[in-house]
Protein backbone atom coordinates (compact mmCIF):
# COMPACT_ATOMS: atom_id res chain seq x y z
CA UNK A 1 0.00 0.00 0.00
CA UNK A 2 2.85 2.36 0.83
CA UNK A 3 4.51 1.68 -2.54
CA UNK A 4 1.21 2.22 -4.36
CA UNK A 5 0.80 5.51 -2.51
CA UNK A 6 4.28 6.60 -3.47
CA UNK A 7 3.63 5.69 -7.09
CA UNK A 8 0.44 7.73 -7.14
CA UNK A 9 2.19 10.66 -5.49
CA UNK A 10 5.01 10.51 -8.02
CA UNK A 11 2.53 10.24 -10.90
CA UNK A 12 0.59 13.25 -9.63
CA UNK A 13 3.82 15.24 -9.35
CA UNK A 14 4.84 14.37 -12.93
CA UNK A 15 1.41 15.35 -14.24
CA UNK A 16 1.38 18.58 -12.23
CA UNK A 17 4.74 19.66 -13.65
CA UNK A 18 3.77 18.57 -17.16
CA UNK A 19 0.50 20.54 -17.00
CA UNK A 20 2.36 23.66 -15.87
CA UNK A 21 4.83 23.33 -18.73
CA UNK A 22 2.02 22.63 -21.21
CA UNK A 23 0.09 25.74 -20.17
CA UNK A 24 3.28 27.80 -20.51
CA UNK A 25 3.56 26.59 -24.11
CA UNK A 26 6.60 24.39 -23.39
CA UNK A 27 5.22 21.32 -25.12
CA UNK A 28 8.59 19.79 -25.97
CA UNK A 29 9.50 19.81 -22.27
CA UNK A 30 6.10 18.50 -21.17
CA UNK A 31 5.91 15.60 -23.63
CA UNK A 32 8.48 13.29 -21.91
CA UNK A 33 6.65 13.69 -18.61
CA UNK A 34 3.31 12.70 -20.11
CA UNK A 35 4.98 9.77 -21.87
CA UNK A 36 6.57 8.64 -18.59
CA UNK A 37 3.17 8.50 -16.88
CA UNK A 38 1.67 6.57 -19.82
CA UNK A 39 4.53 4.07 -19.88
CA UNK A 40 4.30 3.40 -16.14
CA UNK A 41 0.50 3.18 -15.83
CA UNK A 42 -0.94 -0.34 -15.95
CA UNK A 43 -4.59 0.80 -16.08
CA UNK A 44 -5.21 2.26 -19.56
CA UNK A 45 -8.64 3.48 -18.39
CA UNK A 46 -7.19 5.53 -15.55
CA UNK A 47 -8.52 9.11 -16.03
CA UNK A 48 -5.10 10.68 -15.43
CA UNK A 49 -3.52 8.33 -17.97
CA UNK A 50 -6.21 9.20 -20.53
CA UNK A 51 -5.50 12.91 -19.99
CA UNK A 52 -1.78 12.23 -20.54
CA UNK A 53 -2.54 10.47 -23.84
CA UNK A 54 -4.48 13.54 -24.96
CA UNK A 55 -1.84 16.02 -23.84
CA UNK A 56 0.91 13.99 -25.51
CA UNK A 57 -1.10 14.06 -28.75
CA UNK A 58 -1.40 17.84 -28.47
CA UNK A 59 2.34 18.11 -27.83
CA UNK A 60 3.37 15.95 -30.77
CA UNK A 61 1.15 17.42 -33.51
CA UNK A 62 3.29 19.55 -35.82
CA UNK A 63 4.11 20.06 -39.51
CA UNK A 64 5.48 16.56 -40.16
CA UNK A 65 2.93 14.34 -41.91
CA UNK A 66 4.47 11.12 -40.63
CA UNK A 67 4.78 12.49 -37.11
CA UNK A 68 1.15 13.57 -37.15
CA UNK A 69 0.04 10.20 -38.48
CA UNK A 70 1.90 8.38 -35.72
CA UNK A 71 0.63 10.71 -33.00
CA UNK A 72 -2.95 10.31 -34.24
CA UNK A 73 -2.70 6.52 -34.40
CA UNK A 74 -1.38 6.34 -30.84
CA UNK A 75 -4.14 8.58 -29.49
CA UNK A 76 -7.21 7.31 -31.37
CA UNK A 77 -7.96 4.36 -29.05
CA UNK A 78 -8.37 6.73 -26.09
CA UNK A 79 -10.26 9.85 -27.18
CA UNK A 80 -13.73 8.45 -26.46
CA UNK A 81 -12.69 7.93 -22.82
CA UNK A 82 -12.17 11.66 -22.28
CA UNK A 83 -14.78 13.81 -20.54
CA UNK A 84 -17.18 15.37 -23.05
CA UNK A 85 -15.66 18.85 -22.94
CA UNK A 86 -12.12 17.56 -23.49
CA UNK A 87 -13.47 15.24 -26.17
CA UNK A 88 -14.83 18.18 -28.17
CA UNK A 89 -11.36 19.72 -28.35
CA UNK A 90 -9.76 16.36 -29.10
CA UNK A 91 -12.10 15.55 -32.00
CA UNK A 92 -11.63 18.99 -33.55
CA UNK A 93 -7.85 18.57 -33.41
CA UNK A 94 -8.10 15.03 -34.81
CA UNK A 95 -10.23 16.29 -37.72
CA UNK A 96 -7.64 18.99 -38.45
CA UNK A 97 -4.80 16.46 -38.38
CA UNK A 98 -6.71 14.16 -40.73
CA UNK A 99 -7.26 17.14 -43.04
CA UNK A 100 -3.50 17.74 -43.13
CA UNK A 101 -3.05 14.04 -44.03
CA UNK A 102 -5.74 14.19 -46.76
CA UNK A 103 -7.56 11.36 -44.99
CA UNK A 104 -10.99 12.50 -46.08
CA UNK A 105 -12.92 9.52 -44.71
CA UNK A 106 -11.65 10.26 -41.23
CA UNK A 107 -12.21 13.99 -41.68
CA UNK A 108 -15.85 13.24 -42.43
CA UNK A 109 -16.11 10.78 -39.56
CA UNK A 110 -14.69 13.18 -36.99
CA UNK A 111 -16.71 16.08 -38.40
CA UNK A 112 -19.91 14.09 -37.91
CA UNK A 113 -18.82 13.05 -34.40
CA UNK A 114 -17.95 16.64 -33.53
CA UNK A 115 -21.33 17.98 -34.60
CA UNK A 116 -23.24 15.17 -32.85
CA UNK A 117 -21.33 15.60 -29.59
CA UNK A 118 -21.60 19.40 -29.68
CA UNK A 119 -25.35 19.13 -30.28
CA UNK A 120 -25.74 16.68 -27.38
CA UNK A 121 -23.72 18.87 -25.02
CA UNK A 122 -25.74 21.91 -26.12
CA UNK A 123 -29.09 20.24 -25.39
CA UNK A 124 -27.78 19.01 -22.05
CA UNK A 125 -26.77 22.57 -21.13
CA UNK A 126 -30.17 23.88 -22.24
CA UNK A 127 -31.78 21.52 -19.72
CA UNK A 128 -29.28 22.17 -16.93
CA UNK A 129 -28.96 25.94 -17.53
CA UNK A 130 -25.34 25.73 -16.38
CA UNK A 131 -22.82 26.52 -19.08
CA UNK A 132 -20.10 27.53 -16.62
CA UNK A 133 -19.14 23.92 -15.91
CA UNK A 134 -18.03 23.41 -19.52
CA UNK A 135 -14.22 23.38 -19.68
CA UNK A 136 -13.60 23.55 -23.41
CA UNK A 137 -10.76 25.55 -24.92
CA UNK A 138 -13.23 27.50 -27.07
CA UNK A 139 -16.88 28.48 -27.02
CA UNK A 140 -19.33 25.62 -27.60
CA UNK A 141 -20.62 27.26 -30.78
CA UNK A 142 -17.17 26.69 -32.34
CA UNK A 143 -17.51 22.91 -32.18
CA UNK A 144 -21.11 23.00 -33.36
CA UNK A 145 -20.21 25.21 -36.31
CA UNK A 146 -17.06 23.35 -37.28
CA UNK A 147 -18.97 20.07 -37.42
CA UNK A 148 -21.25 21.64 -40.03
CA UNK A 149 -18.32 23.30 -41.80
CA UNK A 150 -16.46 20.00 -42.15
CA UNK A 151 -19.59 18.31 -43.54
CA UNK A 152 -20.01 21.06 -46.11
CA UNK A 153 -16.35 20.75 -47.09
CA UNK A 154 -16.57 16.97 -47.57
CA UNK A 155 -19.75 17.25 -49.66
CA UNK A 156 -18.02 19.87 -51.79
CA UNK A 157 -15.05 17.54 -52.33
CA UNK A 158 -17.50 14.86 -53.46
CA UNK A 159 -18.98 17.26 -56.00
CA UNK A 160 -22.29 17.44 -54.13
CA UNK A 161 -22.39 21.22 -54.24
CA UNK A 162 -26.10 21.81 -53.71
CA UNK A 163 -26.05 19.63 -50.59
CA UNK A 164 -22.94 21.44 -49.39
CA UNK A 165 -24.71 24.79 -49.70
CA UNK A 166 -27.30 23.67 -47.13
CA UNK A 167 -24.58 23.10 -44.52
CA UNK A 168 -22.82 26.35 -45.41
CA UNK A 169 -26.12 28.21 -45.00
CA UNK A 170 -26.64 26.53 -41.60
CA UNK A 171 -23.29 27.50 -40.09
CA UNK A 172 -23.54 30.96 -41.64
CA UNK A 173 -26.52 31.70 -39.37
CA UNK A 174 -25.78 30.61 -35.79
CA UNK A 175 -27.14 33.71 -34.08
CA UNK A 176 -29.91 31.61 -32.50
CA UNK A 177 -27.35 29.75 -30.37
CA UNK A 178 -27.94 30.28 -26.64
CA UNK A 179 -25.19 31.11 -24.14
CA UNK A 180 -23.58 33.58 -26.56
CA UNK A 181 -21.31 35.92 -24.64
CA UNK A 182 -19.09 38.43 -26.47
CA UNK A 183 -16.64 35.68 -27.39
CA UNK A 184 -19.45 33.50 -28.72
CA UNK A 185 -20.86 36.36 -30.80
CA UNK A 186 -17.44 36.91 -32.38
CA UNK A 187 -17.26 33.22 -33.26
CA UNK A 188 -20.72 33.38 -34.85
CA UNK A 189 -19.51 36.32 -36.95
CA UNK A 190 -16.48 34.27 -38.05
CA UNK A 191 -18.76 31.49 -39.28
CA UNK A 192 -20.89 34.04 -41.11
CA UNK A 193 -17.78 35.39 -42.83
CA UNK A 194 -16.51 31.92 -43.71
CA UNK A 195 -19.96 31.01 -45.01
CA UNK A 196 -20.02 33.94 -47.41
CA UNK A 197 -16.62 32.96 -48.78
CA UNK A 198 -17.49 29.29 -49.06
CA UNK A 199 -20.69 30.06 -50.93
CA UNK A 200 -18.58 31.95 -53.47
CA UNK A 201 -16.15 29.03 -53.64
CA UNK A 202 -19.06 26.67 -54.31
CA UNK A 203 -20.01 28.89 -57.25
CA UNK A 204 -16.43 28.70 -58.55
CA UNK A 205 -16.53 24.93 -58.07
CA UNK A 206 -19.40 24.76 -60.55
CA UNK A 207 -17.48 26.86 -63.08
CA UNK A 208 -19.23 30.15 -62.36
CA UNK A 209 -16.29 32.52 -62.90
CA UNK A 210 -18.63 35.54 -62.86
CA UNK A 211 -18.27 35.66 -59.04
CA UNK A 212 -14.51 36.36 -59.27
CA UNK A 213 -14.84 40.15 -58.77
CA UNK A 214 -16.94 39.59 -55.63
CA UNK A 215 -14.51 36.91 -54.48
CA UNK A 216 -11.57 39.30 -54.88
CA UNK A 217 -13.44 41.87 -52.82
CA UNK A 218 -14.08 39.20 -50.18
CA UNK A 219 -10.39 38.27 -49.96
CA UNK A 220 -9.47 41.95 -49.71
CA UNK A 221 -11.77 42.23 -46.68
CA UNK A 222 -10.54 38.96 -45.13
CA UNK A 223 -6.75 38.71 -45.63
CA UNK A 224 -6.42 35.93 -43.04
CA UNK A 225 -8.03 33.43 -45.43
CA UNK A 226 -6.23 34.48 -48.63
CA UNK A 227 -4.38 31.15 -48.83
CA UNK A 228 -7.57 29.09 -48.61
CA UNK A 229 -9.25 31.36 -51.16
CA UNK A 230 -6.40 31.29 -53.67
CA UNK A 231 -6.21 27.50 -53.45
CA UNK A 232 -9.94 27.15 -54.16
CA UNK A 233 -9.76 29.63 -57.05
CA UNK A 234 -6.79 28.03 -58.82
CA UNK A 235 -8.25 24.52 -58.39
CA UNK A 236 -11.48 25.69 -60.05
CA UNK A 237 -9.55 27.50 -62.79
CA UNK A 238 -7.65 24.29 -63.57
CA UNK A 239 -10.85 22.27 -63.60
CA UNK A 240 -12.91 24.62 -65.79
CA UNK A 241 -10.11 26.28 -67.78
CA UNK A 242 -10.79 29.92 -66.90
CA UNK A 243 -8.33 32.68 -65.99
CA UNK A 244 -7.59 33.84 -62.45
CA UNK A 245 -4.53 35.89 -63.42
CA UNK A 246 -5.84 39.12 -61.92
CA UNK A 247 -6.65 37.45 -58.61
CA UNK A 248 -3.26 35.71 -58.45
CA UNK A 249 -1.35 38.88 -59.36
CA UNK A 250 -3.10 40.74 -56.56
CA UNK A 251 -2.91 38.22 -53.73
CA UNK A 252 0.04 35.84 -54.27
CA UNK A 253 2.43 38.31 -52.65
CA UNK A 254 0.36 38.07 -49.44
CA UNK A 255 1.09 34.36 -49.01
CA UNK A 256 3.52 33.29 -46.27
CA UNK A 257 7.09 32.76 -47.52
CA UNK A 258 8.28 29.19 -47.94
CA UNK A 259 10.67 29.36 -44.98
CA UNK A 260 8.01 30.76 -42.63
CA UNK A 261 6.86 28.80 -39.62
CA UNK A 262 3.40 27.49 -40.50
CA UNK A 263 0.86 25.21 -38.88
CA UNK A 264 0.32 21.76 -40.32
CA UNK A 265 -2.92 22.94 -41.95
CA UNK A 266 -1.41 26.07 -43.50
CA UNK A 267 1.62 24.10 -44.62
CA UNK A 268 -0.61 21.55 -46.34
CA UNK A 269 -2.69 24.25 -48.01
CA UNK A 270 0.46 26.08 -49.11
CA UNK A 271 1.80 22.90 -50.69
CA UNK A 272 -1.45 22.26 -52.55
CA UNK A 273 -1.63 25.88 -53.72
CA UNK A 274 1.85 25.87 -55.28
CA UNK A 275 1.24 22.47 -56.82
CA UNK A 276 -2.06 23.63 -58.38
CA UNK A 277 -0.49 26.97 -59.35
CA UNK A 278 2.27 25.13 -61.23
CA UNK A 279 -0.36 23.11 -63.14
CA UNK A 280 -2.14 26.40 -63.92
CA UNK A 281 1.09 27.93 -65.23
CA UNK A 282 1.92 24.88 -67.36
CA UNK A 283 -1.58 24.95 -68.84
CA UNK A 284 -1.10 28.62 -69.79
CA UNK A 285 2.35 27.83 -71.23
CA UNK A 286 4.31 29.64 -68.49
CA UNK A 287 6.86 26.83 -68.33
CA UNK A 288 9.71 28.45 -66.38
CA UNK A 289 7.36 30.02 -63.83
CA UNK A 290 5.50 26.73 -63.49
CA UNK A 291 8.71 24.86 -62.71
CA UNK A 292 9.63 27.45 -60.06
CA UNK A 293 6.22 26.95 -58.45
CA UNK A 294 6.56 23.18 -58.65
CA UNK A 295 9.92 23.47 -56.86
CA UNK A 296 8.19 25.49 -54.12
CA UNK A 297 5.67 22.66 -53.68
CA UNK A 298 8.42 20.02 -53.77
CA UNK A 299 10.38 21.89 -51.10
CA UNK A 300 7.32 22.13 -48.84
CA UNK A 301 6.53 18.44 -49.30
CA UNK A 302 10.10 17.59 -48.32
CA UNK A 303 9.97 19.96 -45.34
CA UNK A 304 6.73 18.40 -44.07
CA UNK A 305 7.77 14.84 -44.94
CA UNK A 306 4.64 14.72 -47.08
CA UNK A 307 5.71 11.76 -49.21
CA UNK A 308 2.57 11.43 -51.32
CA UNK A 309 2.85 15.12 -52.25
CA UNK A 310 6.56 14.72 -52.94
CA UNK A 311 5.83 11.89 -55.40
CA UNK A 312 3.13 13.98 -57.14
CA UNK A 313 5.62 16.82 -57.63
CA UNK A 314 8.36 14.51 -58.91
CA UNK A 315 5.91 12.95 -61.39
CA UNK A 316 4.79 16.37 -62.69
CA UNK A 317 8.42 17.52 -62.95
CA UNK A 318 9.22 14.57 -65.19
CA UNK A 319 6.57 15.80 -67.64
CA UNK A 320 7.94 19.34 -67.81
CA UNK A 321 11.57 19.01 -66.72
CA UNK A 322 12.90 19.44 -70.26
CA UNK A 323 11.94 23.13 -70.01
CA UNK A 324 13.87 23.67 -66.78
CA UNK A 325 16.87 25.98 -66.70
CA UNK A 326 20.19 24.64 -65.45
CA UNK A 327 19.64 26.43 -62.16
CA UNK A 328 16.18 24.87 -61.78
CA UNK A 329 17.61 21.42 -62.53
CA UNK A 330 20.25 22.04 -59.86
CA UNK A 331 17.58 23.07 -57.33
CA UNK A 332 15.45 20.03 -58.15
CA UNK A 333 18.39 17.66 -57.71
CA UNK A 334 19.35 19.16 -54.36
CA UNK A 335 15.81 19.26 -52.97
CA UNK A 336 15.36 15.60 -53.88
CA UNK A 337 18.65 14.80 -52.16
CA UNK A 338 17.53 16.79 -49.11
CA UNK A 339 20.52 19.15 -49.04
CA UNK A 340 19.03 22.38 -50.37
CA UNK A 341 16.66 25.01 -49.01
CA UNK A 342 14.96 27.44 -51.37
Amino acid sequence: MINAGLEKEMKDQFVSVAERLFKEGKKAEAAPLYRYVIDHETDNHDPTCILCHYRLFQCLVGVSSEGNREALGNFEPYYTLLPEDFCLDAILLMANVCYSLSDWKKVERYGDELHTLAKNVYHKLINEKNVNNLQTERHLVVYYGHGLRIKGFILSMQGRYEEAKKYVAEYSDLGWFEFLDETGKKEVEKFRTWGRGNMLILELNTGNSSVLPEFMEYLEENPDIVLQGLLAAVESANKFNFSVDELLDKFCEKLPPLNADVTYINGTQLFHFWYEKSKYSFRRNYKIGGIDELLYALYLAHKMKYYAGFEKCASLYQKHGDYATEQQKWKYKHIVEGVFDL
